[in-house]
């Protein structure tokens, strides 16, 4: 599981990179790395809005106005909400009805992914927001952050990010089904790839849609009612849920703060 969860933050490491060289910023291999995993540290607030200190990190060890940087952290968010929504999608076929839930999860990413590339609508937005006092003299700053966001929703780009998110996501669902199989004798005979997948991804967007830190309470719940449901007895579907999390988010929390040091003495020497 542990294995399987390194494999994932490194497509997201993979693809960190590749949208901070297509908005032209550029940083060493190691600190890119070091601000991808102090990033995780920082997903740990209501609805991940730390994540944006990324950006100033980005500053702070010389790659340059953080305001560049931050499309980076928002085209992260956006290609892991619609990755993970594909792989529910496909994980939804191994339910009874679910080729109707599948339909409607690839018409939510291709008609997301098309709205925000419409840039009409984001002009139109824009220009009231203007209007609107205290808001309105920031609007300059968010039509430039649009415009560098919405070039990484090109074809190209958007195909990558997706392609990436859904790999990586559809690693750690690989290693919850590891996990689940392995409480076989708590009645999780037959579970298989498609029901991790729908499991794992709509626990991880429940967690999302909660907008708690980490998605604590929210995750959890949402993984062992589904393992339940699956026949799972309520023990073994506790402790795959308590294995899973401490392999992933907490993993991923402890590896963030094995790099902040690294962080802090590279942006004291910058």
């Amino acid at each position: 599981m542990l294995a399987l969860s390194l494999v994932n933050y490194g497509l997201r490491w993979v693809r960190w990179e590749i949208y901070l060289r297509a908005l032209g910023v550029r940083l060493g291999a190691a600190d890119s790395l070091s601000i991808l995993l102090v990033g995780f540290v920082l997903s740990v607030t209501p609805g991940k809005a730390g994540e944006l200190g990324k950006a100033w990190l980005v500053r702070e060890l010389g790659g340059g106005p953080a305001l560049r940087a931050v499309p980076a952290v928002l085209g992260e968010r956006l290609t892991d909400v619609l990755g993970v929504v594909l792989l529910a999608a496909v994980g939804a076929l191994a339910l009874p009805g679910g080729g109707w839930i599948a339909a409607a999860g690839l018409a939510l990413v291709a008609g997301t992914a098309a709205l925000i590339g419409w840039r009409g609508a984001a002009v139109r937005l824009l220009a009231l927001v203007a209007r609107v006092p205290w808001i309105g003299r920031r609007a300059p700053a968010l039509g430039e952050l649009y415009e560098r966001l919405r070039s990484l929703v090109s074809p190209r780009l958007l195909a990558a990010g997706l392609a990436l998110s859904a790999a990586a996501w559809g690693a750690e669902a690989i290693g919850f089904l590891l996990v689940v199989r392995g409480h076989g004798s708590g009645g999780a005979v037959g579970f298989g790839p498609l029901a991790a997948l729908f499991d794992y991804s709509a626990a991880t967007l429940a967690g999302a849609l909660s907008m708690l830190p980490g998605g604590l309470l929210a995750s959890e719940g949402s993984l062992v009612a589904l393992l339940e449901v699956q026949g799972l007895d309520a023990a073994s579907a506790a402790s795959a849920t308590l294995i899973t999390r401490a392999a992933t988010l907490w993993f991923a929390v402890a590896l963030g703060l094995a790099a902040l040091p690294w962080v802090v003495r590279r942006a004291r020497a910058s």
